[in-house]
């Protein structure tokens, strides 16, 4: 999936609440993040070609570490339980008056980072059935296996237009629903993803033309 098709994906799971809606979409992001910096160096400060960079240097052990990191199920599946027992404990203290008033913004911020992490799990979710050759190794660094899904969020060979049909229709549906349903920031940061995914749509135009 796209890094804004992802967002929207997490967003209509866990940023239904407006208040949410920041972390969520912060979270959905986050996974993608060393694949721009990796594009932006090999491609703009390095000078590779836009073909090695993808059939080449992407698969560079080293690139290859950086990208499963943040994808990894199991990393970001501790690091959810770790947020969750702090919360509970959190929520305990609550129940004293004196320590309510003083635990409720390290609660708040422990509760944004709980949806950030739980936006990035599903990042990774959301990956499994669309990635063939490119995929992450969604179980590292406890298992180098990777999932080679039939499918390819952009391979036209495998599916890739009917999938890129479906994302369409996907951060098109969200943010719609999301925008008539936020009322403040909420509607900035779909209006937000709306506008980077057709973005991401002129940018792979061009690339497959070879304008």
């Amino acid at each position: 999936m796209t890094t804004p098709a992802h967002a929207a994906l997490s967003l209509i799971v866990l940023g239904r609440s407006e208040r949410n809606a920041l972390p969520v979409a912060l979270g959905a992001v986050a996974p993608d993040l060393p694949m721009l910096v990796f594009y932006f160096w090999e491609r703009l400060a390095r000078g590779v070609s836009e073909g090695r960079v993808w059939s080449e240097r992407y698969f560079d052990p080293g690139w290859q570490v950086v990208f499963d990191i943040p994808s990894s199920i199991p990393l970001l599946g501790i690091a959810l339980c770790i947020l969750l027992a702090l919360i509970g404990r959190r929520s305990t203290a609550g129940h004293i008056p004196s320590a309510g008033v003083a635990a409720a913004p390290r609660r708040a911020k422990l509760t944004a980072a709980t949806l950030f992490i739980a936006s990035m799990i599903i990042h990774a979710l959301g990956d499994l059935p669309l990635h063939r050759e490119d995929a992450h190794r969604h179980f590292f660094p406890f298992s180098d296996w990777r999932f080679t899904s039939p499918v390819s969020y952009w391979d036209p060979e495998h599916y890739g237009g009917y999938s890129a049909v479906g994302e369409v229709i996907l951060v098109l549906a969200v943010s719609v629903f999301l925008f008539r349903a936020y009322r403040g920031r909420g509607r900035w940061i779909v209006a937000g993803v709306a506008g980077i995914y057709a973005l991401f749509i002129g940018f792979a135009v061009l690339m497959w033309s070879g304008l």
